[in-house]
């Protein structure tokens, strides 16, 4: 087989890709600072040489890595051996919308990636997410699935189970315990309402974050 040469454009959109994991093709555009039709040009010869793949039953698609394309950047995909679910795809994707927000008030701001958590003892749930301004975590907790208000006090109390592999620490953590900035983001107007009226209700302090959905609910 020969080898495969890559076009500049190409090799950047592949390592943005294996950072977000799925992502639409606004988002690629946004992350790599290419025009659309250099996005688009690149994404439909990578798939033409099965380096990523999209998932076509929604518009806008989501793209992915293959096996081929991860291996190009050095990711293992052991999460994806199976299909993954429409939940987890459209989550990251939206995950990757509040991230662009956020970086309009904060320019370098990145969410952390889950072994960066683990190693402060921090083990994730569906819908938890952290990045760092200023030096300091900030907690997000993104609900794109009409999320249950008292998710919101059980996920700040909760004690997570520490990662071995990552943290020696001694003593589980929770969120509260690490976080100096908390947001709760939604992609349901009528959810930031509710959030914020159980926040009010049980004297909680946190900023609400509405995310405009990728697609129609």
């Amino acid at each position: 087989m020969k080898p495969v040469t890559l076009r500049p454009a190409e090799k950047v959109i592949l390592k943005h890709i294996q950072r977000l994991g799925y992502a639409t093709e606004e988002q690629l555009v946004y992350w790599s600072g290419y025009h659309v039709s250099t996005v688009s040009r690149a994404l439909s010869s990578l798939r033409g040489i099965r380096m990523v793949k999209s998932e076509k039953a929604v518009l806008p698609n989501i793209w992915k890595l293959t096996w081929s394309g991860a291996r190009v950047v050095e990711q293992s995909l052991s999460w994806n051996l199976r299909k993954p679910s429409w939940s987890v795809m459209a989550h990251t994707c939206h995950r990757n919308q509040c991230e662009m927000l956020l970086r309009e008030q904060h320019p370098d701001f990145r969410f952390l990636d889950k072994a960066s958590l683990f190693r402060i003892g921090l083990n994730p749930s569906h819908g938890e997410h952290a990045g760092v301004q200023d030096g300091k975590i900030v907690f997000v907790l993104l609900d794109d699935y009409l999320m249950g208000s008292n998710r919101i006090s059980t996920t700040l109390s909760r004690r997570h189970r520490l990662n071995e592999k990552y943290c020696d620490l001694k003593i589980s953590v929770n969120w509260s315990m690490i976080f100096k900035r908390f947001i709760v983001a939604s992609t349901h107007e009528k959810q930031i309402k509710r959030h914020e009226r159980f926040l009010q209700r049980k004297g909680l302090e946190a900023e609400l974050l509405y995310v405009p959905p990728i697609w129609a609910y």
